[in-house]
Parts: C-alpha cells; structure tokens; sequence
C-alpha cells in the first residue's frame, strides 16, 4: 500500500534528520519505507512524503500515537495541517 503525506514543517533540516535518525528505524520495523522525501519547489515549508507500508492499519497506529506525534511536534511538524491520500496501485 502506498500513500503520500503532506504537511506543514518549520525547517526541512530539522524534520529530516529526526525523520532520518528516529522514524524510519520506526517505520521500517514494520514492514515500511520511504519511498520519496521533498519539500515544495515554491514553499519550503511544505512537505511531501511517499511512502509504502503493509497496511493502513499501520499508518493509523503511528498517526494515533501520542508519542509519535509529541516527536513529529518537536520537529517542527505542524499537525495539524498533516493530509494523508491513499494511493491505488
């Protein structure tokens, strides 16, 4: 299953390296990965990911997770703008 996931960051280097260092050791002991990484050519502040994962059960126990959202606050993530699409293969 793959999906795309956009949202609002203060810093790009910020989000990377927590993403880099802390989730996707997370996210890859489920059977996922991120397939591509970028921020908006016209709005740095505006980042995209692709990613693939086993199922949208997972995606929502990591979306609903108090402690994975404290560490997506805390870099720099604003939550509250986060969309998820569902991609069809």
């Amino acid at each position: 299953m793959f999906f795309l996931l956009q949202e609002e960051i203060d810093d790009f280097t910020t989000f990377e390296n927590w993403f880099t260092n802390e989730a996707i050791p997370q996210i890859e002991a489920v059977g996922g990965k991120c397939l591509v990484m970028g921020v908006d050519a016209e709005n740095e502040n505006m980042l995209h990911l692709v990613m693939e994962t086993p199922s949208v059960e997972i995606v929502q126990g990591f979306m609903g997770s108090e402690e994975f959202t404290e560490a997506r606050k805390n870099a720099g993530v604003h939550v509250d703008t986060t969309h998820i699409t569902f991609l069809k293969n």
